[in-house]
């Protein structure tokens, strides 16, 4: 498939983009996505995933359009046998170039759009294989090349709108935040807590920034940090620090692009941070930075790899000491942001 076949009519050109990852997963696919922005900067792009986190891109720069995976006729579509629904039959035909991120788990859906006569489907493997080392970023673009992609940006980049700026501002003013103390974002889960730093160093941390700069603490919750909140709060209890349970992604995202730094572990919420361009310090044990890593200008990344990490996402499920995350210790942590916090 050859990029020159869509130049003249890139204005008509509907291309439609399938994601189903995680927040981080998505993210570190935002370079791979952008660049069909760029070299079609006339097509119409609609992404298929999940709104709560594609409502990241809805008009802004990546796509026109999003859409829901979790539709009844989509699950026909994982079944190789199935019949499938002829309204979603039609409205594939609409696109004129579908790109499906993932791994095996979308093969029956290739199998079921070429079975569709549909001719221009590109599969984007999200994840390179064990042996490899490239970061996950640069293996999802080496992909494009058989497209005869210029990449302009490897770096993933997000853009709140004004409605976001302005809920976030309303956040400020209404806790009477303001500029006098520096705003530190802290988000303490990850998806496994064996990624997850210790919460009573998390706390140290905090009370650090709180008696040396007066800092306001803002700590992002999840339906998956309740349990490591709730070990961060027996540790430390100020009014400085200020939870946010389960807020939009759209209003977090605006909200953390405010703060003067964020800290956290290797998680969705730690690439968004950085997606922002606001300096970020992430906190690396069992997973290999090189590959896993957030990209970003202001990016610092705390890794103390010990014998037997970076390990496989089976070893590390089966890991009881977390000594790659503990060896991590809160004055290496405090010495990076100190660094940030002093620059203008």
């Amino acid at each position: 498939m050859e990029k020159k076949q869509y130049i003249v009519a890139s204005e008509a050109l509907r291309i439609l983009i399938v994601h189903q990852g995680a927040i981080g997963d998505f993210i570190l696919s935002l370079p791979a996505i952008g660049s069909f922005r760029y070299n079609f900067p006339g097509a119409s792009i609609e992404i298929w995933g999940y709104p709560d986190i594609l409502q990241l891109v809805e008009k802004r720069f990546y796509a026109d359009t999003i859409s829901s995976i979790n539709r009844k006729e989509m699950a026909q579509c994982y079944n190789e046998n199935a019949l499938l629904d002829t309204k979603l039959v039609e409205c594939f035909r609409q696109f004129g170039l579908i790109v499906i991120f993932g791994g095996e788990g979308q093969k029956t859906l290739l199998h079921n759009l070429k079975r569709i006569k549909m001719k221009e489907v590109h599969c984007i493997n999200t994840f390179p294989q064990r042996e490899e080392k490239a970061h996950i970023i640069d293996y999802q673009i080496s992909q494009l090349s058989p497209l005869g992609f210029r990449v302009h940006d490897k770096v993933p980049t997000l853009f709140p709108n004004e409605n976001d700026l302005k809920q976030a501002t309303e956040f400020f003013t209404q806790r009477q935040l303001d500029n006098s103390s520096p705003m530190v974002a802290i988000h303490i889960g990850s998806g496994s807590r064996r990624k997850v730093w210790l919460p009573g160093f998390f706390a140290q941390l905090s009370e650090k920034l709180i008696e040396d700069y007066r800092a306001k603490i803002i700590v992002p919750i999840g339906p998956a940090d309740e349990e490591i909140a709730h070990e961060y709060f027996n540790f430390v209890a100020s009014d400085a620090i200020i939870p946010l349970v389960n807020l939009p992604i759209n209003k977090l995202a605006a909200i953390l692009q405010k703060c003067k730094l964020y800290i956290g572990n290797d998680s969705g919420i730690t690439h968004l941070a950085a997606a922002l361009g606001i300096p970020v310090v992430a906190l690396f044990g069992p997973t290999d930075p090189h590959i896993w890593g957030p990209r970003g200008k202001g990016v610092s990344i705390v890794y103390k790899p010990s014998e037997c990490s970076p390990c496989s996402r089976e070893k590390m499920k089966r890991c009881v000491n977390q000594m790659c995350m503990e060896e991590i210790s809160v004055e290496e942590v405090y010495s990076r942001v100190k660094c940030v916090i002093h620059d203008p």
